[in-house]
């Protein structure tokens, strides 16, 4: 088996058992039908090279953008960086421009609707940043030419020391572009600037000017999001003062930029995180709060604030954790983006006041994950406009024009209008699965659904291997309809593998009391809702071969699964009751002792919420739901991955160090890969080439 270089491997390679074979991929002629009647899927390198896109800006008119993609070369993992100009015709297709190569850590925002600035690293000295001015030459009518742009003229280089611009935005009657920065080196010199940092931007005799505004902030303070009205700006931030190591409060803020040395408090941080600001055309704020520190799972509550007075926003029949809020451009409406089920979608509400009584959601059906969006305003045809990046199973990052009905039945005369094509060259003519859905009830009674995809779409095949995978717990948790670089079923089922999924006790998309089970019960009814799913698969597609099941688990959660599946193989059976025989495991990120993992991570008040207050007692979740505690039983070849990541929904490194070292004291065949989070080639040549042969 060849070794990489850059990976870190410790063992002999592992024999394991080969997956179904399929016919080599037929690069000529489709069939008649457009699809391949017995291949389906993509191959990694597919997969992994298709461009991505990483930043996109819109201009005021909602008619123009700039979209920054990505595209990794599959033979060194380099990235790429494309800038891409787009003329928005929601009725007529106008052709996407490559301007160029760009900076990765480059900021754009429209100014006008043909001006746009970016800020990106100064060539001229270390610590600067430049601040560049484009034309942009477009038009939207039919017959359209595809976009170009003017050279950039550098309006300004700015002095940022040792703090990183982390997002960008503007405001046009202020004229002001708000740049948020990370926090620095603790060793920064004196002089350097603040979390935040204000410019006046102006315009007179077709010559633009930039400046420095003043403004004081505390300190200490980090800020976390952002978003700019016309005049105004809101921003979540957090403070040593109110956030200690072990809590996930954070504050809202509202700043005046017509006077912007004092920032108001709206929220008081004292209870959990604040998320997704927005602010109205006629001032008003809502935004996204978590009432209980450190509970990242729990459905946050959507506010609102009127220039007076603040209130929780009541809504009717609704049991879903909203992941950002988006005015509607007239003020008159709010778009919440929810996770629901399996697809994370729109639901509209009208723009409640203090008095309104309880708003019911209406569902946008979407095709797919929204994942970011901004609404545009109402067309002359009547149809209430977002656009925004949305991707499928079947379908990678695209932006879209998201359409319905602005009037009382929101959901009426809805369309979906693909805007962008980056990976049409790679996905032409393939055929691609969505999965057959599964649902099952659990001992407890709630419904519990996944997916089964298949490597043939004739279901007579006979003993194709299985790879379950195990979905971390992260902000919206759960297997969804969208499109990932990693962790791709598409890529699985190419190499001959049936792929099963499921969405257990404690996954979003299916109501709090769902989402918030798995707490103190990491290793009870979530690992009894998996081994369900995989009988319930088997019983249903006999082309499942049980004998040959390989884990794949990431995030926290995750790899705290297959590290509990080491020790507790027999748990899982299949129809007839026999234990499924688990030929390899994969762990990415995983958590080995979720006590060490309270001690280790950035995130201990996350970890107090699931487990409780750390205790060395028998009966504790800390001591019953410890896959350390039952590796005596460690015996299934493992590959355990750690891509650097210290986050809250990451297990720490040394997690992942432990596991292997502990794998090796007992003899298990098994191998470590330690790379970055985009290290993408590598992370599936560890599993294709290294892991399992095929």
């Amino acid at each position: 088996m060849r070794k990489l270089a850059s990976l870190l491997i410790f063992c002999a390679a592992i024999s394991l058992a080969a997956p179904y074979q399929q016919k080599a991929f037929n690069n000529g002629a489709l069939p008649s039908s457009g699809a391949f009647p017995e291949n389906i899927g993509l191959s990694w390198q597919d997969v992994v090279s298709i461009p991505t896109i990483s930043t996109w800006s819109l201009n005021p008119a909602g008619d123009a953008a700039i979209v920054r993609t990505v595209t990794i070369d599959v033979e060194t993992d380099t990235p790429s960086y494309g800038l891409h100009l787009l003329a928005i015709n929601a009725q007529y297709t106008v052709p996407t421009a490559l301007h160029g190569t760009t900076h990765p850590s480059a900021f754009y925002s429209f100014i006008t609707n043909d001006t746009f600035v970016t800020l990106l690293p100064s060539q001229s000295s270390f610590g600067s940043w430049d601040f560049t001015l484009q034309a942009l030459n477009y038009t939207t009518i039919p017959p359209a030419w595809a976009p170009t742009a003017s050279k950039p003229t550098i309006l300004k280089t700015v002095p940022l020391g040792n703090r990183r611009p982390q997002s960008m935005v503007y405001s046009a009657k202020a004229r002001v572009l708000s740049v948020v920065l990370d926090e620095g080196s603790k060793n920064g010199s004196r002089g350097t600037p603040g979390p935040l940092a204000l410019f006046s931007i102006a315009e007179q005799d077709n010559l633009w000017t930039i400046e420095q505004l003043t403004i004081s902030l505390e300190g200490d303070l980090a800020i976390n999001e952002i978003a700019a009205g016309d005049s105004a700006i809101v921003f979540t931030a957090h403070n040593p003062a109110i956030r200690p190591r072990n809590a996930t409060r954070s504050i809202l803020y509202f700043l005046d930029l017509s006077s912007p040395s004092c920032p108001i408090k709206i929220s008081s941080g004292s209870f959990g995180a604040v998320w997704s600001p927005a602010l109205s055309s006629n001032g008003q704020i809502a935004w996204l709060e978590q009432p209980e520190d450190g509970n990242w799972r729990g459905r946050k509550e959507l506010w609102m604030y009127d220039g007076h007075i603040s209130w929780k926003v009541p809504l009717k029949d609704w049991d879903l954790s909203i992941s950002s809020v988006i005015f509607s451009k007239n003020s008159e409406a709010l778009n919440l983006l929810t996770l629901h089920d399996q697809d994370t979608s729109i639901f509209h509400i009208w723009t409640p006041t203090r008095s309104s009584p309880p708003s019911s959601p209406v569902r946008i059906p979407s095709n797919g994950t929204i994942h970011s969006a901004y609404h545009v305003g109402i067309t002359p045809l009547d149809h209430s406009h977002l656009i925004g990046v949305m991707s499928s199973l079947t379908s990678a990052h695209e932006l879209w024009v998201i359409s319905h009905s602005p009037h009382d039945d929101p959901a009426y005369n809805y369309e979906n209008i693909r805007l962008t094509y980056f990976s049409k060259p790679t996905l032409r003519g393939r055929q691609l699965s969505e999965g057959e859905s599964i649902e099952f009830v659990n001992e407890l009674g709630s419904t519990v659904k996944g997916k089964v995809f298949l490597p043939s779409n004739t279901k007579s095949q006979e003993n194709v291997p299985v790879v379950l995978l195990l979905h971390g717990d992260g902000n919206s948790g759960g297997w969804r309809n969208q499109w990932m670089q990693y962790w791709n079923q598409n890529a699985l089922i190419n190499e001959g593998y049936a792929v099963i999924t499921v969405n257990p006790t404690g996954s979003e998309g299916y109501g709090d009391y769902f989402a918030q089970s798995l707490r103190f019960n990491w290793g009870n009814q979530t690992i009894k809702d998996i081994s369900l799913g995989l009988t319930h698969s088997f019983a249903l597609f006999s082309s499942l071969d049980s004998s040959s099941v390989t884990a794949m688990g990431y995030g926290a959660y995750g790899g705290f699964v297959t590290h509990w599946i080491q020790g507790h193989p027999t748990d899982f059976v299949t129809p007839n009751g026999e234990p499924v025989r688990w030929k390899k495991l994969v762990a990415h990120n995983g958590v080995l002792s979720p006590r060490w993992w309270a001690a280790e991570t950035p995130c201990p008040a996350k970890v107090e919420w699931e487990f409780g207050e750390i205790s060395y007692d028998d009966a504790s979740p800390f001591s019953l739901w410890d896959p350390e505690h039952f590796a005596g039983e460690w015996a299934i070849p493992e590959l355990v991955i750690h891509d650097g990541r210290d986050d809250c929904d990451a297990g720490p490194l040394s997690q992942s160090y432990a596991s292997f070292a502990l794998l090796q004291s007992r003899g298990v065949k098994s191998e470590i890969l330690v790379s970055d989070k985009q290290a993408f080639s590598k992370w599936h040549r560890a599993i294709f080439e290294l892991f399992v042969p095929l």
